[in-house]
């Protein structure tokens, strides 16, 4: 009963969300009007990178589809290779593995300041025996940058190369990981206080680590300050979400299972929602189509709109409210509880991505919301943008220019078919003739 609660609001708060964007969208913008612009890169993330978890997350993903990897991993620093030879040419001045079918090689190096060298950042190079991704993200409250070199072959995994990218890519952009500033210590030394930090500990970000809280002992004279000690948070199943692809919403994300799909138009605009729901609350994704791309000075003030709407004709109070990028697109996340049941958190994810208006979010048990498996499936979420004029148009042109390579190619390899065939059966009249000669000088006949 309680799960069927839990999931009615989360599709009573996503129909909210619809509902404003939609009216938002036609009434504060004209669609018709709208002029298609390139999006442009977000500014720089202010996040530094934290080298030991990226290691970390990097060293699980290699152990996970190679566990006979060989893995060197120091403070700056983390190699892995599994069935790769060595060759000799080399763009990066680092040893050049290739793998075989089946391997894999990679290295990753924090370097101080931005890449300066001769590689394109970033690029994917196709060396016939196997492919080089590589990319440099730039850190500029660290000023350092991640050296990432990946060497795969042919074969490799798609779902390995994708979250080996996104590990790395979260690190420049800040999409996934929301930084948070710990929470204050307390002013005075009375347990009371340390009751009143720990309770109010649970509104910090649940997408990055919960900070200590710094409290002082009633009884001691001198200021020390003790690190409270957090209970581990429970996993809920996170290693059992599976990676599922919607080809018309063009998104990619982790589930624990099939959800369930709901098609729907909302004044014109088609709308697309799925919903999973658990025990101890339930996943929802939605996504809105446009009738045309929504400009980019128009998309901040937009999502704040919808925002501060939701939590009022919902009558839910807003926790927390965050800006984000998705892919360089702009997005918000927001945080709302009832007024009544304390134990009880949503929170959603909304991102405009040209046409498309994806929003994505998890309600129920506030510890489960909380949860490493709800962080997972939140920062799992890929968007293939839809092209615009001028990159169709470059597409289209690209297209034009390997087909005609292709057909070239192919008019040489039949012209120089036919050359050899015609010289060939040239040869064999020369001889026939020959012999034909020989046989009637010698009388061979």
């Amino acid at each position: 009963m309680g799960n069927s609660k839990r999931s009615g609001r989360v599709l009573d708060l996503r129909a909210q969300i619809i509902a404003l964007f939609t009216s938002l969208l036609l009434s504060s913008i004209a669609l018709a009007a709208l002029a298609e612009e390139n999006t442009k890169t977000s500014s720089a993330s202010a996040n530094t990178v934290n080298v030991s978890s990226v290691f970390g997350e990097l060293e699980s993903l290699v152990k996970e589809y190679y566990p006979k990897a060989k893995i060197v991993r120091t403070d700056n620093t983390l190699h892995f290779e599994y069935k790769a030879r060595g060759l000799t040419g080399t763009q990066s001045g680092l040893k050049e593995l290739s793998p075989d079918s089946g391997g894999v090689a990679g290295d990753v190096m924090v370097k101080p300041g931005r890449y300066a060298g001769r590689e394109r950042n970033p690029s994917e190079t196709n060396l016939i025996l196997h492919m080089v991704f590589f990319t440099a993200p730039y850190s500029e409250p660290d000023d350092r940058h991640l050296f990432t070199r990946l060497s795969y072959p042919p074969d490799a995994s798609v779902d390995f190369l994708s979250r080996f990218k996104t590990i790395i890519a979260d690190q420049k952009k800040g999409v996934q990981e929301l930084a948070e500033k710990p929470a204050a210590p307390a002013a005075k030394p009375a347990p009371a206080e340390v009751n009143s930090a720990s309770t109010a500990q649970p509104a910090a970000s649940s997408v990055q680590t919960p900070q200590a809280v710094q409290t002082v002992p009633a009884e001691s004279k001198a200021p020390e300050t003790v690190a409270a000690k957090e209970p581990p948070k429970v996993s809920f199943g996170a290693r059992k979400l599976s990676k599922y692809s919607y080809p018309e919403g063009r998104f990619k994300i982790l589930l624990p299972g099939n959800p369930n799909c709901r098609y729907g138009n909302t004044l014109g605009m088609r709308s697309v929602d799925y919903s999973y729901p658990e025990s101890h609350g339930a996943y929802m994704i939605s996504y809105l189509i446009a009738p045309g791309a929504i400009i980019d000075s128009k998309i901040s003030g937009l999502l704040d709109a919808v925002c501060t709407n939701l939590s009022k004709t919902t009558k839910s109070i807003e926790l927390k409210r965050n800006s984000l990028t998705l892919q360089g697109f702009q997005g918000r996340q927001i945080e709302l509880a009832p007024k009544e049941g304390k134990e009880q958190l949503a929170r959603f994810r909304l991102y405009v991505v040209r046409r498309f208006v994806y929003i994505i979010g998890a309600a129920g048990n506030k510890a489960w919301v909380d949860s490493p498996v709800v962080a997972d499936y939140l920062n799992s979420l890929e968007v293939v943008p839809e092209l615009t004029a001028a990159e169709a148009y470059a597409a289209s042109q690209k297209a034009y220019a390997k087909k005609r390579e292709e057909d070239k190619r192919a008019f040489e390899e039949r012209l120089s078919k036919s050359r050899m065939e015609h010289q060939e059966a040239s040869s064999k009249a020369r001889k026939d003739f020959e012999r034909s000669q020989a046989d009637w000088k010698f009388r061979r006949f």
